[in-house]
């Protein structure tokens, strides 16, 4: 009998340090603030699968309706890493904020639709009407002058108004205090259903755009150059665990918590679209970051060039870890 005690009170001793280095250690908390938007949901899911967290990281996400916001925190350094719409980056770093860097892309494509309510018959129809967006500035407000372009309306001949988040533009057009708005998935489904009007739909073109990815400062990249390669890591871990379809009902529920919905139809169609539309890594091309620039009228003319505001150092080294691991 001693000699069974002893060899359980021998085999508990073996087991305590390997767990000393996980309780010696904490977690590094990294501030990221998010916009409400279909690729940030990937962001949302690694968070909530822990995938940061197996890379040292607490990452505490903070909500912030526009880009404007976040790019002044993290210019101020009350955070280090942004979850955002690249748009309102670029244009800082054209206006003289150099340190900004954009990272990657959880999503390289556009994913919205533009549509209107049934009274629109015709894209002419649009014109005095009242277009619903973000925020001025964000990319709502890019991407829903883009489809006015394409449908031969020029901006001057609506009114853009800064409505919010899309839950809010929804209710703004099914109560029709606006005539037109840009949705992504899964409002998308809502306005299937309902059968308005859809007028662009570039998730079915090949038109590449930067919706929304990480972004940092390089003066935070020289002093810790870890910490954004974690984070970088977690996210690709996590953007891997929302396209498992082994995953799906714990997708489902994270996606559920992300737009505090319970409409799992809507949800699921949310997990289906992104996980067929984005790529395996946080990609972001220099094809995406130029048509985003184009489609802009003030950075069109400022002779911006993508690269310049990229590091992509980080992605080929996930890249190739990911070679090794294979």
């Amino acid at each position: 009998m001693g000699g069974l005690i002893w060899c359980a009170v021998f085999l508990t001793m073996l087991a305590i340090p390997l767990s000393l280095p996980a309780q010696s250690k904490p977690l590094k908390e990294v501030r990221v603030p998010y916009a409400l938007g279909g690729s940030t949901g990937f962001f949302w899911v690694a968070q909530r699968s822990g995938s940061f967290e197996k890379y040292g990281l607490k990452v505490l996400p903070i909500f912030m309706r526009g880009g404007r916001e976040a790019v002044q925190a993290l210019i101020s350094r009350d955070v280090t890493i942004l979850q955002q719409g690249s748009a309102g980056v670029i244009l800082a770093w054209a206006q003289g904020a150099k340190d900004l860097v954009v990272l990657g892309a959880t999503g390289n494509k556009l994913d919205y639709v533009f549509v209107s309510n049934p009274n629109i018959k015709k894209p002419s129809d649009l014109k005095g009407k009242r277009i619903a967006i973000s925020q001025l500035g964000a990319s709502t407000d890019f991407i829903a002058r883009v489809a006015l372009k394409q449908l031969g309306i020029n901006d001057k001949e609506v009114q853009i108004l800064g409505i919010g988040a899309q839950g809010e533009r929804w209710a703004a057009l099914a109560g029709g205090h606006v005539d037109a708005s840009v949705f992504q998935p899964p409002v998308t489904l809502r306005a299937r259903k309902m059968g308005l009007p859809v007028w662009v739909d570039f998730s079915k073109s090949d038109y590449e755009y930067v919706v929304a990815g990480p972004v940092t400062l390089r003066s935070f990249i020289k002093t810790d150059r870890e910490t954004v390669m974690n984070f970088m890591r977690g996210l690709a871990d996590g953007m891997d665990f929302y396209r498992d379809e082994r995953n799906k009902d714990a997708v489902i529920r994270y996606l559920g918590e992300f737009y505090k919905s319970s409409n799992i139809e809507e949800l699921d169609e949310t997990r289906r679209v992104y996980s067929q539309v984005t790529p395996g890594l946080p990609i972001v091309t220099t094809k995406a970051m130029d048509n985003m620039i184009a489609s802009d009228r003030t950075m069109a003319t400022m002779n911006i060039n993508s690269a310049d505001v990229m590091d992509l150092s980080f992605l080929k080294q996930l890249e190739e870890e990911r070679k090794s691991k294979r």
